[in-house]
Formats: C-alpha cells, sequence, structure tokens
C-alpha cells in the first residue's frame, strides 16, 4: 500500500512538472496511448495526441503558466489531484490579464502507472472572468481547512528546515513589531518574512489577549497572508490561530530532537492551555514518555486536561520538575515559575511563555547554570525577559545565548541541563502557511 502511494505522488510530482514545462506532449506522455482527458464534462480528448492539443490549448494563452499540486487523496480505487494554475494571458489575442484558478482531476491509472482517464473540474466562469478581469480574490482557508492539512510529523521536519534557513541568512525578515495599547487592550504584532528556499513571502497579523481567557476564548488571534513572491498578489489568507499553536509545538519538538536526553523517561508541563495540548502530542512525536506529568495553577482546567490526555495531575509545579527529563512551561506567568533547585542534571527545558522583555518564567540561577539555545538570538535580545533581564540586572551577558535552534546545536554530555527559549518567528508561519497551502512537496 505505501508502495502504490509513493508510485502515485511520483506520477502527481511528474505531471505536475510537465504542465509548467511549456511542452504539451509532456502532459500527454502520463496518459496512457488511448487515455482521455474531459474537462468540466466536455467533449473528452481521447489519445495523446488530442491530449497534447488539449494541454497546448492552455499553455500558448498562458506562455508563463505554473501549476501546482495542492493535494493528492487516494480513496477507494480513485485518486483525486487537486492543483492551482496561474499564469498571465499573454499569447495570441490575449488580455494581458492575469489568471488564477484552482480545480483537481479525477483519476483512473492503469496498472502500468500511467492515467487512463482523468475527469478535470473548475469554475470556467471564474476562468473566464479572470481572462477578462484579472485574477480572483486570494483563497481563505479556515481554521478547520488549516487543521485538516498540517500534520504534525510533516510540520516538525518544516519547522527544522525553516529554523534552518532562518539562522543561515537565508530569510529576510525583521524582528516583529508590536504595538501596545495598552489597558485589557490586545498586543498587536505584525510578522513578516520572505523566504527564497520555497520560495514565499507573508506575514503574519497576531493578536495577545490575556483578557480573553475571561470570555472563553484563545488568548492568541490571528490570520496569515501569503503574496506571490514575484507579483506581489495575494494568493492566500489562512486563519493564524491554529498555525501559531501548532508551529509552537513542531519548534519546540525540533529542540528536544536535538538538546534531549535519548533516554528520557518523564515529561513535565506546567500550564494547561491550548499550548499544553500542542506541545504533548509534538514531543511524543520525537521522543518516548513512560510518565507525563502536569499542572496548572487552575485546578479545573488541571483536572480536566489530566482527564483528556491520560496524563498525571501533580499538586505543584516543583512536583512537575523534580526528576523530569524534559520540562514545558507554556504559562501567562511574568515571574519565575520553575526554580533552579528543582531541575536535575540532564534536563532539557522549553520555555514558551513569557514573550515580553518584563516577563521571565524562569529563575535566574537556572538560566545562569545552563545551556541557552533560542529560535532568534536578535529576537531573544529584545524581546525575551528570561534574558535581557538577566542581562540588566549584571548576570551575564548577550554570551549566554550558546546557539539558534536552526544553528543544529547537539547536546555536550548527558549532565547538561538546556534551555530552549522559544518566542516565535515569522517564518515559522510563512513555513507553516506554505505546507498547508501546497503540501509537503512544496516545501522539498
Amino acid at each position: 500500500m505505501a508502495s502504490e502511494s509513493a508510485e502515485l505522488l511520483d506520477l502527481a510530482t511528474k505531471y505536475t512538472a510537465a504542465w509548467c514545462s511549456g511542452n504539451p506532449a509532456a502532459v500527454a506522455a502520463h496518459y496512457a496511448v488511448n487515455g482521455t482527458l474531459r474537462i468540466n464534462d466536455g467533449a473528452p480528448a481521447v489519445g495523446r495526441a488530442a491530449i497534447t492539443e488539449a494541454a497546448r490549448a492552455f499553455m500558448t494563452a498562458l506562455p508563463d503558466m505554473e501549476v501546482r499540486m495542492d493535494g493528492l487523496l487516494a480513496r477507494s480505487g480513485r485518486a483525486f489531484y487537486q492543483w492551482t494554475l496561474s499564469g498571465r494571458n499573454t499569447g495570441p489575442g490575449g488580455t494581458g490579464n492575469r489568471v488564477n484558478i484552482s480545480g483537481f482531476e479525477e483519476w483512473q491509472v492503469d496498472t502500468d502507472g500511467l492515467i487512463a482517464t482523468s475527469c478535470g473540474y473548475f469554475d470556467a466562469e471564474a476562468y473566464q472572468r479572470q481572462l477578462t478581469s484579472g485574477s480572483a480574490p486570494p483563497r481563505i482557508l479556515s481554521e478547520d481547512e488549516v487543521r485538516a492539512r498540517l500534520k504534525m510529523p510533516e510540520l516538525i521536519d518544516a519547522m527544522e528546515k525553516a529554523l534552518v534557513e532562518f539562522s543561515a541568512g537565508r530569510v529576510v525578515q525583521p524582528v516583529r513589531v508590536v504595538l501596545m495599547p495598552g489597558g485589557e487592550r490586545p498586543l498587536f504584532g505584525l510578522m513578516p518574512a520572505y523566504v527564497g528556499a520555497l520560495p514565499a513571502m507573508g506575514a503574519k497579523l497576531v493578536t495577545l489577549c490575556f483578557a480573553n481567557t475571561k470570555r472563553g476564548l484563545d488568548t492568541h488571534q490571528g490570520i496569515i497572508v501569503l503574496m506571490n513572491p514575484e507579483t506581489g498578489i495575494a494568493e492566500a489568507i489562512l486563519d493564524g490561530r491554529y498555525i501559531t499553536e501548532a508551529r509552537t509545538a513542531a519548534v519546540s519538538a525540533v529542540s528536544a530532537r536535538h538538546l534531549a536526553r535519548k533516554n528520557v523517561r518523564v515529561l513535565g508541563i506546567l500550564g494547561s492551555g491550548v499550548q499544553a495540548h500542542s506541545h504533548l502530542e509534538a514531543l511524543r512525536a520525537v521522543r518516548e514518555f513512560a510518565e507525563v506529568r502536569v499542572w496548572s495553577p487552575t485546578a479545573s482546567r488541571l483536572k480536566k486536561f489530566a482527564a483528556d490526555t491520560g496524563t498525571r495531575a501533580m499538586e505543584s509545579a516543583e512536583a512537575v520538575v523534580r526528576g523530569a527529563d524534559v520540562v514545558v512551561t507554556v504559562t501567562a506567568s511574568a515571574t519565575p515559575v520553575v526554580q533552579n533547585e528543582w531541575v536535575s542534571d540532564g534536563t532539557h527545558v522549553i520555555a514558551v511563555g513569557a514573550c515580553l522583555p518584563t516577563q521571565r518564567e524562569l529563575d535566574p540561577a537556572l538560566v545562569a547554570r545552563s545551556r541557552v539555545v533560542v529560535d532568534s538570538r536578535a529576537a531573544a535580545l529584545k524581546e525575551s525577559g528570561d534574558i535581557v533581564m538577566g542581562m540588566a540586572e549584571g548576570r551575564w551577558t548577550a554570551h549566554r545565548i550558546s546557539a539558534e535552534l536552526g544553528e543544529l546545536p547537539k547536546r555536550l554530555n548527558e549532565k547538561e541541563v538546556t534551555i530552549f527559549k522559544s518566542l516565535g518567528l515569522a517564518v515559522e508561519d510563512v513555513f507553516s502557511a506554505h505546507l498547508a497551502l501546497h503540501g509537503v512537496g512544496a516545501a522539498q
């Protein structure tokens, strides 16, 4: 079954490349000799010569045509190939307008791995309208759609690639701009990035509103906008709340993959919100834990989290941390929740809360004792209270930061305590949104 899926993905990848090649015969070569291509219930093109001409019609109308594979599903012996076509109508008699249209093809594939029949569907009226007036508004992906498209193992790998690109200097990204209106009004952050490796360009608009807890809403809200990196045209608007939740945990999992000991047994989580849930999923994807302990200052939420996840509710933060091999702090606390004396040698600590320079989750003595890794040196020296407050107090200098996670640092020995301080980067959001929009193959 796995080999069949791999062969189908290979076919779809090569078929996509053929549509981008400018050679219509390359498209027809993926069909059986007597294969058929039917578009929107029109007359079928039968045989490779006819399919070549059908492909030629699109390539002639849109000389710079690109096709991206958005998805590939196999059900009950049928394959559904999802695509987005874009290009400018500059062929003979063309309008010069840009077209961006999505659709899918339903395939029957022969035993020789070629397409026997393909029935393609797209919005023909929208296509004609774009030929006349230009491309349609950007695609919009809801939280449910984003959640369905992002799988944690794939996201963890994508986040590692994103961090490597960032630390190698191949990402154009400023430190986030944050507006603080004051009172209980939300903080508002703008996080843009350009990633040449994908290529992709976009920005996340994110708010952080602690008062939302009393309203039964998530504290983090946001959207991510992806722009075409060549034309600047908006391609998609994606819900950013779940992406923020999932990619943050995926980045933490990258840190555990490289810095946590291999033979870990106990995971400790301080917090019981959405990040606690996502971190439990992500960290279990890179390490096996015999026991997971959790503590939260809100007893009712702690009880529910433990019941929902099968984890062990503890009476205090200290009870969670002592003896744990990996500790995650996902709290809203502005003061330390982990004391140095609680942390055993060899522990990997992942600090996710305290995202302002006036807040810290960790005992300064623990930071001084540990090897500190961050997602971004520039961001940590501006935004992380766990770092900058200690510097202001004269406890250490900027050299307390040992490495960025994108440098893929390794554990030096079994006894050292490591800290990963996570703040969140725009490149992580752009990579995640690109993955949700285009799938794994587009980010290879």
